[in-house]
């Protein structure tokens, strides 16, 4: 039992370094995105063209790492359990050579493809410099995604996590300032470039303190062998992610294109918690895998699942109720037509967190094909879906965020399924029903204070939103102890993974919670 709070304890300590630094980069995202929608507001068209460069630097980055961020997490996290530095440090090697050689040509690609593409996405080659500045950017984008693979598998998670919080600010305050200075979109295109080199160069110098990067490069097939199946599937994952934005485009037009863009946006802030857990969760994994077999990854499974909807579902149905004043405040009344697809949107998530475990599960298990049926099956799904909506029935934003929530439940289900078929996992229901029903109980709550007989809407936004936040909070964990949902594993855990000098707040949780 000790053993297991431990590991639980370094998983959660490092998921907590990585969603610390999510919501720290989440409100200062949420202040740039805030900025940048009232800088360029609709029928303006820069934010739509905002989301094409993201989805353009993200396809690059997906294309040109080979999936060997995952290789190199998986295998330096094994080399390193088995002691094997020398090999960890050839994984590193290989990974970076691979890495140099398709940056350097797909950046030459998307800058020589400047002119055309933008006539062909937007109808005319006016931004054609940008994305001159997008193919520099992206060489460094490749190069970044593969240091973070690095640390993840030396299970650096802080810094990682330091990392990632460095890039969101040079990033998104170098950005507030160009766009101070009249430079529009270009000062958003020269804030990635730079914000890039500078943490690709400190994500190298990290990896080389803590393990170093000058080796004979591991055999690249074992590499290969383990991420073609992860690449190809994240070429597909990413089709996934994107396929709703890439039909708006031709059926709704750029416009409505920046719309959707924000409310996606806001709907991925809940995920952080999901997110941080993936990252920290898949490492661990392997190590456990490799010292305990099959049943360490059972129990972990077991347990993950716990405290992912314990955490993650309220955050979820918060916003989910609170799209529209959370959208009015942070975008601006000329975005509240994206306020109901946020709704929904958020709710496609719910699917997606209860199963956050079952993809570092396959991983661990080597069961890289499966995962990529996944998603096959995953973007012929959304695609139909979205053809329905927008095309057919003419649902606009609507039917794009439905066909996304439909993909995440249907996808969950396939998943559960492969997963359970490979390694008979078991999901915690009793945390489950009851997140779930103190989930709603907080949303009911919520959503009553919403009403004008408490004449709320008569306070300003920036004090309405957080008392309700404030409300829902309180309202969730009373109804958490209420059905007697904490436990003493729970307490124990927290206990073992709090600090020193703060031991003591688990005690108080477990007399507030009435736990044995």
């Amino acid at each position: 039992m000790s053993h297991t709070i431990r590991s639980g304890a370094r998983v959660a300590r490092g998921a907590t370094y990585l969603f610390i630094q999510g919501i720290i980069s989440a409100i200062i995202s949420v202040a740039y995105f805030a900025i940048l929608a009232r800088f360029f507001p609709p029928p303006r068209p820069e934010m739509g063209i905002y989301a094409i460069l993201t989805f353009i630097i993200t396809l690059v980055q997906v294309f040109g790492t080979f999936a060997l961020q995952s290789a190199s997490t998986k295998y330096i996290a094994q080399y390193t359990a088995e002691g094997e530095t020398k090999k960890a440090r050839s994984v590193v090697a290989r990974a970076l050579q691979i890495s140099l050689i398709a940056s350097a040509i797909l950046s030459m690609l998307l800058f020589s493809s400047a002119e055309w593409l933008p006539t062909l996405l937007l109808g005319t080659s006016k931004w054609a410099p940008l994305f001159r500045i997008l193919a520099f950017a992206s060489f460094f984008k490749i190069l970044f995604t593969q240091t973070l693979g690095f640390l993840q598998g030396l299970q650096r998670i802080r810094e990682m996590a330091a990392i990632n919080l460095a890039y969101t600010m040079v990033e998104k305050f170098l950005a507030i300032y160009l766009l101070y200075a009249g430079w529009e979109l270009f000062g958003v295109i020269y804030s990635w470039l730079m914000g890039l080199i500078l943490c690709s160069l400190i994500g190298l110098i990290l990896t080389a303190r803590f393990l170093g990067i000058l080796e004979k490069p591991h055999p690249a097939k074992p590499l290969i062998n383990f991420s073609y199946p992860l690449y190809i599937s994240g070429i597909l994952a990413f089709a996934v992610n994107w396929i709703d934005q890439l039909f708006i485009l031709p059926y709704m037009g750029v416009v409505y294109l920046g719309m959707y863009y924000i409310a996606i946006k806001a709907a991925l802030v809940p995920s952080l918690i999901s997110s941080s857990i993936f990252v920290a969760l898949f490492p661990k994994l392997s190590e456990l895998y490799t010292r305990g077999g099959a049943d360490s990854l059972k129990a972990a499974f077991h347990v993950t699942t716990r405290y992912v909807v314990m955490a993650g579902f309220p955050v979820i149905v918060g916003l989910a109720v609170l799209a529209h004043p959370a959208m009015v405040l942070f975008a601006g009344v000329e975005y509240t037509e994206a306020a109901l697809p946020l709704t929904i949107l958020c709710l496609a998530q719910l699917p997606v967190t209860l199963g956050v475990a079952i993809s570092p599960t396959l991983m661990t298990l080597e069961r890289t094909k499966t995962r990529l049926m996944l998603n096959v099956a995953y973007i012929l799904f959304e695609t139909f879906m979205c053809y329905i909506a927008l095309a057919h029935l003419n649902l606009g934003m609507l039917g794009a965020g439905w066909a996304r929530a439909f993909t995440g439940l249907i996808g969950f289900g396939l998943a559960a399924y492969a997963l359970r078929r490979t390694l008979n996992v078991t999901l915690d229901k009793e945390a489950l029903w009851k997140a779930s029903a103190a989930s709603i109980i907080m949303a009911a709550g919520i959503a009553l204070l919403e009403m004008p007989i408490f004449q709320l809407y008569l306070l300003p936004l920036y004090l309405m939103l957080p008392l309700l936040m404030i409300v829902g909070s309180v309202t969730y964990f009373l109804s958490l102890v209420a059905l007697r949902a904490i436990k003493k594993r729970d307490v124990e855990l927290i206990h073992d993974y709090l600090p020193k000098g703060l031991k003591h707040m688990a005690f108080w949780l477990g007399r507030v919670a009435f736990v044995e």
